[in-house]
């Protein structure tokens, strides 16, 4: 199951060195959003991030990065994927891996050229309190039409990882797991590698 880690929406101390040690313990992508941050934010904190990494983050915001830096993973929130698809514009980049966002299953079934998307909240928001999960425990993914893979994203811990792997899930993000508490983030990771 493939794991990914979402950055932390703001800014935080030794952001870096802590991305550089998810990478070391076996994290397969980094995605780099950060909603109110600076396109200057962003280049530094790449920079900060071991070379040898770079062709596993992803951008949500400031694409032109990509050329900087040889990053080949670029994110479209739901809203900019529909007003490209709207458009009928093609996203035909080749050596690019593109992912998405969608929040209705059966959206899987209308995404052409992502390799991947995220799906949630699957359980209860631990980033967003209030946030609540929309799957219940017993819930499998249906056969689907698409090849896109579907990554579960929204309350994802060590203690419900076993659900979302009866799920059906190609792979997990998280983001308040590790983030929430800077002290544990990479503990909390690799509580999560261990069961993967």
């Amino acid at each position: 199951m493939n794991v990914i880690v979402i950055s932390n929406p703001s800014a935080l101390s030794n952001e870096a060195k802590i991305i550089n040690m998810l990478f070391e313990n076996g994290l397969d992508v980094f995605h780099l959003r950060k909603n109110s941050g600076t396109r200057s934010y962003c280049k530094q904190l790449i920079s900060e991030i071991d070379e040898v990494y770079h062709n596993r983050i992803a951008l949500h915001q400031f694409h032109g990065l990509t050329a900087d830096f040889g990053i080949n993973r670029l994110h479209y929130k739901e809203q900019q994927r529909k007003q490209l698809q709207e458009a009928k514009t093609g996203l035909n980049f080749k050596d690019t891996v593109l992912s998405t966002s969608i929040h209705q299953l059966e959206d899987v079934n209308d995404l052409k050229g992502f390799d991947y998307a995220f799906f949630g909240p699957v359980f209860n928001s631990i980033s967003k309190p209030g946030y609540a999960g929309v799957l219940g425990a017993d819930f499998r993914l249906p056969q689907r039409l698409s090849s896109t893979k579907l990554i579960a994203l929204g309350g994802i811990n060590a203690s419900n990882f076993d659900e979302v792997s009866l799920m059906g899930f190609d792979g997990l993000a998280l983001l308040g797991f590790i983030w929430n508490d800077l002290s544990k983030a990479v503990s909390n990771f690799k509580s999560i590698m261990e069961r993967c």
